[in-house]
């Protein structure tokens, strides 16, 4: 004869049993290519549900394409829209939607930086901010930020760039604790380089020209980053983290993933003066 309080347990059990078997759903921005797009097919093979969304098109059988353009509100609202329709809750964000802009700080107009912060920054905030209420309503969710190893260590010649990435690692910061106690937790993911289409896809300053004082470095900080690019391994070891990080009991505030040399660049800049760091990183780059 069961008890109230058996039949109680019985039926808590049930429904514990079946939330383990629910298959978890994500939603990704920037999956039309690189990180985003290495996250979607990996989040997939490891058996989420998996919507990626981007202005471009994506062809693919393992996901499904949202179109999404994280600088229009709308139309963000509609994608966010369509997977909790579908899915009936929203389990985890991924913004993988970026953008690099490259040039002195001098060369670079206020009207090119603002867009480029309209994209990295304000257009992760615009996705955050879309599936907060549904995760605070499920008192539950995890929210991982593609910041970037320029979020943490200032990049030459990719000054707004790396503004941008360190404003999302300060906005994870302060956003963890106003939303820990509806069950939601936030980290941002830092990746070094990783061969990527962000330099083919990346903005010039539309100053920086022949006449420009800092032209040389420009050129030259361009050369280095796009063959460090060219040559660094695919963005499956962020994919790979990101799954990892999303399967945790408990989100870090961030991670940096990247080779042994720029963990190695992180921890030196943590334990050494500005002056010795920024000597050792300009002999390095060869500006």
């Amino acid at each position: 004869m069961l008890l109230p309080d058996d039949e109680g347990s019985r039926s808590q059990g049930s429904e514990t049993q079946s939330s383990l078997r629910r298959i978890p759903t994500v939603l990704v921005t920037g999956c039309s290519s690189g990180i985003g797009k290495a996250v979607c097919d990996y989040l997939a093979t490891a058996g989420w549900r998996v919507y990626g969304g981007s202005r471009s098109l994506c062809v693919t059988s393992k996901w499904t394409h949202l179109p999404l353009d994280v600088t229009h509100d709308a139309s963000i609202a509609q994608a966010v829209s369509t997977v909790l329709a579908r899915e009936g809750r929203i389990d985890a964000l991924v913004t993988a939607a970026g953008r690099s802009l490259m040039g002195a700080l001098e060369d670079t107009t206020i009207d090119e930086a603002k867009q480029l912060f309209d994209i990295n920054f304000f257009g992760t905030v615009s996705a955050v901010k879309a599936v907060l209420p549904i995760m605070r309503r499920q008192r539950a969710g995890k929210i991982a930020l593609i910041g970037s190893i320029g979020g943490v260590i200032g990049l030459p010649y990719l000054s707004y760039y790396s503004a941008t990435k360190f404003a999302l690692n300060g906005l994870v910061e302060a956003l963890r604790p106003e939303v820990s106690e509806y069950g939601v937790q936030v980290c941002v993911i830092n990746p070094g380089d990783f061969r990527t289409n962000i330099s083919i896809n990346e903005l010039h300053a539309v100053n920086s020209a022949p006449h420009s004082p800092y032209f040389g470095g420009h050129q030259r900080a361009r050369d280095l980053y796009g063959t460090r690019i060219k040559q660094a391994d695919p963005p499956l070891a962020v994919a790979k983290a990101v799954h990892q990080l999303l399967t945790r009991r408990t989100l870090p505030v961030r991670r940096v993933v990247g080779s042994s040399v720029e963990r190695l660049g992180l921890v030196a800049k943590n334990l050494l003066s500005s002056r010795v760091f920024e000597h050792i990183l300009k002999k390095n780059r060869g500006y």
